[in-house]
């Protein structure tokens, strides 16, 4: 049995280091980044979340739960759909601020998305699949949501791109689809994670993954307003 508290211990590992509290969004909010700087963002998402996709189409085949399978498979769907992939969402903001898809597709993976990266795989093949989704589907991707509320509005405040646009879809589109993603998957979490040890690596397991996730931004931060490409966490 699941209590609240599991789920309250999850909110708050994640929320440790949430993304939205960066110095990088709170500069984008703020207007203080050119569209080329804001850029750097999708560009690295992208190198994250094709993995991430992956991550999420290796523990479809492993896990023995039906519902869970449905769920992850559903979410693959939507994101790869050929009429409107989420990843064409990317290209199409990075085009918007001066970005080509063949300077996009060619950009390299910052060492702090390498890392991201690589944790992503040793846990999708090491840990328990319940705790990998933990920190993918809690640690990972319910952080959207509160991070897009807070950069569609000064997309238009500030960039000239109102909600609506082709420019934001990204962002906008997100904001809903990542909070039921991230719904279901805090009812998954908690549901298989029956007993009391994979409920304490499913808590670990989520805050690692919103730390790996800060670190990703860190090098975003540095690449995009200082050139900077060492792997030295810049923030605590």
């Amino acid at each position: 049995m699941t209590t609240p508290l599991f789920r309250q211990q999850l909110i708050e590992a994640r929320d440790e280091w949430h993304s939205k509290n960066h110095p990088f969004i709170d500069k984008w909010v703020n207007g203080e980044l050119t569209k080329a700087q804001t850029a750097v963002y999708v560009v690295q998402h992208y190198h994250f979340v094709t993995d991430f996709l992956d991550w999420m189409a290796y523990i479809a085949s492993k896990a023995p739960a039906r519902d869970v399978k449905h769920h992850l498979l559903a979410n693959l769907a939507e994101e790869e759909d050929p009429g409107d992939s989420h990843l064409d969402m990317l290209f199409d903001y990075a085009g918007a601020c001066g970005v080509s898809r063949d300077a996009f597709l060619k950009s390299k993976v910052l060492p702090w998305t390498e890392a991201l990266k690589d944790w992503g795989w040793r846990t999708a093949y090491q840990a328990p699949w319940q705790v990998a989704l933990a920190g993918f589907l809690i640690g990972l991707e319910s952080q959207p949501p509160d991070i897009y509320k807070r950069i569609v509005p000064a997309l238009a405040k500030h960039y000239g791109w109102p909600e609506g646009t082709r420019e934001v879809r990204f962002f906008a589109t997100h904001i809903g689809a990542d909070m039921v993603h991230s719904q279901r998957g805090f009812e998954i979490v908690e549901r298989y994670c029956e007993s009391p040890a994979l409920q304490a690596e499913a808590v670990q397991a989520a805050r690692i993954a919103s730390r790996k996730r800060w670190n990703h931004m860190n090098g975003i931060y540095w690449h995009a307003l200082h050139g900077r490409d060492d792997d030295t966490p810049p923030f605590p």
